[in-house]
């Protein structure tokens, strides 16, 4: 451990652990351990790899989505304070590999979250298959840490944490390095996939941890757009606990344990459902939102703000307007569409990227999924 992990590491435990209550168990992995390895975990909160780090002695570094570095301050922690290895969506893996085999040569493991994403809902999203062959590559130790109660004590949408909440870490060796000959990719994957199911809801039905939010529903109108109960779109505000819709007023509250009541259903997964299927009706008319837009470039990871921005969506490509500028995107040119952080929306376009500070971030990342016939994956 270096000199600045030695005081930066005490700082971290310090508040992560006068934030959030946890529950750690090692079972036959040793946290003390100093040797290489892969660690890989769900990725439930925003939070996962810094509170993580904070129960090893030698914590690998983790691979950290690109857009991350582009902000002055985070790219001075994620490259000064706490190494990070940069991956870019949708380019080529060849220098997040060199990095990774840099790092393993020197002494260190690599932690990586295969979903990419942290969970916009509460449960697991897909992991790439390509994971399982960086295994078969570096042969070292497969250690898995299961991550339960993490999205319900900080929600990726949420505009305040739940202090005390609840955080169950499980570590154990999935594959020994010098094993992993032994097993097929689809053997390696299958078992993976297993591993890192999850959904805090179903977790706390049974547990019933009382989280006790103060303003739980804050931020939630970002990532959900649609009434369950009148179908529309663009309507959702939220009061402290509370969920209101424009046409239905008050429509639902979370309860002391993070679950919904009011609804035929108690939590955000089966909400997600629901706007997904609306998604065919809400393309029929065009989608207005606004936010700052930036023009940004993920290989000197600086950014260009370019100005408020109104934005208007069609099945066609998106029309942004500024007072001096104004920017036609057409929708089959679009690619590389990413969401960072609660409400950065990215994308690729004739070789630049631009990204967008949305007021209804969520909303775009489907829809325009949806008429590019991409999958969507929360």
């Amino acid at each position: 451990m270096n000199i600045k992990e030695k005081i930066i590491k005490p700082f971290l435990s310090c508040f992560y652990h006068s934030k959030f209550k946890f529950e750690v168990n090692y079972g036959n992995f040793n946290p003390k351990r100093e040797d290489p390895y892969f660690l890989i975990a769900n990725h439930a909160s925003l939070h996962d790899g810094l509170f993580m780090a904070t129960f090893l002695k030698k914590y690998p570094y983790p691979v950290i989505n690109a857009f991350m570095f582009v902000n002055k301050s985070m790219r001075f922690v994620l490259q000064k304070l706490i190494y990070s290895i940069p991956k870019r969506k949708g380019q080529s893996d060849v220098y997040t590999i060199r990095e990774m085999m840099r790092v393993v040569k020197n002494g260190r493991g690599v932690m990586l979250f295969p979903e990419g994403n942290s969970s916009y809902f509460g449960e697991q999203s897909t992991i790439p298959f390509s994971t399982v062959k960086l295994f078969k590559k570096f042969k070292l130790d497969v250690v898995v840490c299961k991550i339960n109660g993490s999205y319900l004590s900080a929600p990726r949408w949420g505009e305040k944490i739940t202090r005390n909440g609840l955080i169950e870490l499980d570590f154990k060796v999935l594959f020994r390095g010098n094993e992993l000959e032994n097993h097929s990719l689809e053997e390696i994957y299958e078992k993976l996939v297993e591993e890192m199911k999850f959904n805090d809801f179903e977790w706390n039905r049974s547990h019933l941890y009382p989280y006790k939010p103060k303003e739980r529903a804050l931020g939630l109108e970002n990532y959900i757009y649609v009434c369950p109960k009148c179908l529309k779109h663009q309507t959702i505000s939220t009061v402290k606990n509370e969920i209101h819709c424009q046409n239905c007023g008050k429509i639902a509250h979370f309860d002391d344990y993070s679950l919904i009541k009011g609804l035929p259903f108690d939590n955000l997964i089966e909400w997600d459902k629901i706007q997904k299927l609306q998604l065919p009706k809400i393309v029929e008319n065009t989608l207005y939102s606004e936010g700052m837009m930036f023009d940004v470039d993920t290989a000197k990871y600086k950014s260009k703000k370019l100005g408020f921005a109104n934005l208007q969506l069609t099945d066609q490509g998106i029309t942004v307007k500024m007072k001096k500028l104004e920017f036609e995107f057409e929708m089959a040119k679009i690619s590389g569409l990413t969401l960072t952080r609660k409400n950065e929306v990215s994308f690729d376009y004739e070789d630049k990227t631009y990204l967008f500070k949305l007021k209804d971030p969520m909303l775009y990342f489907d829809v325009i999924n949806y008429i590019k016939g991409d999958s969507i994956d929360g």
